[in-house]
């Protein structure tokens, strides 16, 4: 079965070569993802794993999969680094750009259908960033953690040489439900992502 049953023509893939099982997908801005299925592990738990791979231009990021036939999806070990582009492939509809490399060492990411949930961190070196109609605005570096505890991850993100600083929060329940908050010192940092200073807005994921 080829790969581009799974991956689709979308403005993001540039190409794709391959089978389900051991493939490859090209991502606009030059990196490729490529996986290569886990037959033990998709066994054990009774759903399609493989190993996983991101390269490319400041790029070198992997980790485990794990796809069930719900539609639930949970990458475990996610270590390395990434160009701030591939969040356009995993969140097309976000509304802002950057350009800025990312450290990335989260345990665990869980999306779809089932409990959603996310722990871990990314650092990201300083970069720039821009509203899909505005100016690039320079950023500096950040810290961003996700902590899950019972049924909710909470996100926060503070610039990495001022820790305690929060600039915005995001709370996700595990149905999906998404609650961001901007602090007045978050929405001048980071004045691209739309939400004033002292604003809450509620989402699902």
């Amino acid at each position: 079965m080829p790969a581009s049953v799974i991956f689709k023509n979308t403005s993001w893939r540039t190409g794709v070569a391959g089978t389900v099982w051991n493939g490859e997908v090209g991502i606009a801005g030059g990196a490729t993802f490529a996986w290569h299925m886990a037959p033990l592990r998709s066994l054990t738990s009774l759903a399609f794993a493989a190993d996983w791979k991101a390269t490319g231009p400041d790029t070198d990021l992997g980790g485990q999969m794990v796809q069930h036939l719900g539609g639930r999806t949970v990458l475990d070990h996610v270590s390395g680094s990434a160009d701030a582009n591939l969040l356009k492939a995993l969140q097309p509809n976000l509304p802002f750009t950057c350009n800025l490399t990312m450290q990335i060492e989260m345990q665990r990411i869980a999306s779809g259908g089932g409990a959603r949930m996310a722990d871990g961190k990314v650092t990201t070196d300083p970069g720039s960033c821009r509203a899909k109609t505005g100016a690039p605005v320079a950023v500096p570096a950040l810290l961003i953690t996700a902590e899950h505890v019972g049924d909710r991850t909470t996100f926060r993100v503070a610039p990495s040489a001022q820790r305690l600083k929060t600039l915005m929060t995001a709370v996700l329940r595990e149905d999906g439900a998404l609650d961001i908050s901007m602090t007045p010192e978050g929405a001048a940092v980071l004045p691209f992502v739309g939400l004033p200073g002292g604003a809450t807005v509620q989402g699902q994921m």
